[in-house]
C-alpha cells in the first residue's frame, strides 16, 4: 500500500502534467479539454492511477461525445481499444506502466556505491552514443540530477538519474550498456539515483513500457509498486 499523503501528491503532479485539475479526485473517468493557450500540440494524454483514468484533449478534439458515452471499464490507455473509441490516431507512444517509491520505504534501504558524474560528462555522453536508440527512450540525457554511473575500467557500462516533475517527483531514467547488461548494474545505479531524489524530499517514480519486463522487474526489485498505466496519442481529429 502507498501512504496516502505520497499518493496524494503523486495524484496533483499528474494533473500538472495533463493539465487536467479535476483528474484523479474520484474514482472513474475523467475528460478535460485543456484551454487554447495551453494546446502546443495536439495530443491526447491518458492515465489510469489508482482506479482513476484522465483523458486530457486538445480544444476541438473529435470523440469527445464518444468518450462520454463509453463504458467506464474500457481501457484507454490500450491503443486499440483508444481508436475504436475516438477514430484513428497518427501515432501513440505507450502504454507504459507507472510504478512510484514510498520515500520512507526507500530510506529504510542499503545503498550500493556507485560514482557520480554530471549528465554533461564525456564518459556519459559515451554511454549515451554505445546504447543507440535506448538512450532516447531512457530519457537519461535529459536528467536534471547528478547521474550515478557504475564503470568498468575507464568506461561508465551504467548510469542512472532523474528530472524532476513539479518539484515533487523524481522522474528516473537508467541506461546499461549492451554490453554489460543482464548483470545487475541497472540496479545498482538506480538504487544510487533513488537515494539521491529521497535525500531531496523527491518521490521517484518509474515509467516502462508495458513490454519491458527487465525494466520493470529491476523497479519491483527496489520496492517501486506499479499504480497505473499512461499511453499518449497524436491526434489531428477536429469535432
Amino acid at each position: 500500500m502507498m501512504d496516502r499523503e505520497v499518493l496524494d501528491r503523486i495524484r496533483e503532479v499528474w494533473r500538472l502534467e495533463l493539465r487536467a485539475p479535476g483528474a484523479f479526485r474520484r474514482p472513474g473517468r475523467h475528460v478535460e479539454v485543456r484551454r487554447e493557450a495551453e494546446a502546443s500540440r495536439a495530443w491526447v494524454g491518458v492515465v489510469r492511477l489508482a482506479g482513476a483514468t484522465c483523458v486530457s484533449l486538445p480544444p476541438g478534439a473529435a470523440g469527445r461525445r464518444r468518450l462520454d458515452a463509453l463504458d467506464l471499464d474500457a481501457d484507454l490507455t490500450d491503443p486499440a481499444v483508444f481508436a475504436r473509441a475516438v477514430g484513428p490516431v497518427r501515432r501513440s507512444i505507450g502504454p507504459a506502466t507507472l510504478a512510484f517509491l514510498d520515500p520512507a520505504t526507500a530510506a529504510a534501504r542499503d545503498q550500493p556505491r556507485v560514482g557520480s558524474l554530471p549528465v554533461s560528462h564525456g564518459a556519459v555522453r559515451r554511454l549515451a552514443a554505445a546504447c543507440g536508440p535506448d538512450a532516447e527512450e531512457s530519457g537519461l540525457l535529459a536528467v536534471d540530477s547528478p547521474v550515478a554511473v557504475w564503470r568498468a575500467g575507464d568506461l561508465v557500462v551504467a548510469a542512472s538519474g532523474y528530472q524532476v516533475w513539479h518539484g515533487r517527483l523524481a522522474h528516473l531514467s537508467v541506461l546499461v550498456h549492451p554490453a554489460h547488461r543482464g548483470r545487475g548494474l541497472g540496479t545498482a545505479v538506480a538504487a544510487g539515483a533513488v537515494a539521491g531524489s529521497v535525500a531531496t524530499g523527491l518521490i521517484p517514480q518509474w515509467r516502462a513500457r508495458t513490454t519491458l519486463l527487465a525494466s520493470r522487474r529491476i523497479a519491483r526489485s527496489l520496492g517501486f509498486v506499479e499504480l497505473g498505466r499512461q499511453t499518449t496519442y497524436e491526434f489531428s481529429g477536429r469535432s
